[in-house]
């Protein structure tokens, strides 16, 4: 895989939401550079780690086999969450999809993830 240009897509209870980014090769994975962050996605077996450094530090493990811990660092603090999988798909070419919730402390909160080719951003739309 080569350096190139995708979209970021997220979606939570209140949207879609699209950030443009560079995709690098890291070690079992790759790294997807945004403005706010960088987010390194790797696959070991069965389970898929995405590692989140910017504002927001956090290593998520997506196991569709049992619910995983995971520990959100905030400048205010750190949460700890459990983390449930819906599923998700990888390539080493830099394709994934994942869909997961987060459960807090009596509240659950649940998020899909991707890359696309930033030539698809024309048909990018807020919401879907």
């Amino acid at each position: 895989m080569r350096e190139r240009s995708v979209i970021l897509i997220t979606e939570d209870e209140s949207g879609a939401y699209s950030a443009a980014a560079r995709i690098a090769p890291a070690p079992g994975g790759f790294t997807v550079r945004t403005e706010g962050g960088a987010y390194t996605v790797t696959r070991e077996g069965g389970i898929l780690r995405i590692l989140g450094e910017g504002e927001l530090s956090y290593v998520l493990e997506l196991d569709p086999e049992r619910e995983t811990a995971a520990e959100i660092v905030t400048p205010y603090g750190t949460l700890s969450a459990r983390v449930s999988t819906h599923g998700f798909s990888f390539a080493e070419s830099g394709r994934f999809e994942a869909d997961y919730t987060l459960h807090f402390a009596g509240e659950a909160s649940r998020w899909k993830i991707g890359i696309r080719s930033a030539h698809d951003r024309a048909d990018d739309k807020e919401g879907t």
